[in-house]
C-alpha cells in the first residue's frame, strides 16, 4: 500500500512493515470537489464519502404498473 499512497502524493514511509504518515496531509475538504487522486486515497483507506439515494416514483412489472408520486409531468413518466 505504501507505494500506492506515495504515488498519490502522500508523504508516507515504511517503518518496520507499518505504513506511517510523515507529515499532515489533507485529502479533501468539505464543500470542495474531490480530485481523482483524493478519491483513490479514500478508496485505498476504505473511507466512503458519499451516500447514494434513490427516490422511486413508479414501479413496473409484467403484471402491473404502480405510480408512487402523483402529479408528475408526462415527461417524468414514459409509457410504451
Amino acid at each position: 500500500m505504501e507505494p500506492l499512497l506515495r504515488k498519490q502524493g502522500m508523504p508516507v514511509r515504511l517503518n518496520k512493515g507499518v505504513v506511517e504518515l510523515v507529515s499532515d496531509f489533507v485529502v479533501c475538504e468539505e464543500g470542495k470537489p474531490i480530485s481523482p487522486e483524493s478519491a483513490r486515497i479514500l478508496r485505498l483507506l476504505g473511507i466512503k464519502m458519499a451516500t447514494f439515494k434513490l427516490h422511486l416514483i413508479c414501479r413496473w412489472s409484467p403484471d402491473d404498473f404502480e405510480l408512487y408520486r402523483e402529479g408528475l409531468d408526462e415527461s417524468d413518466v414514459e409509457s410504451a
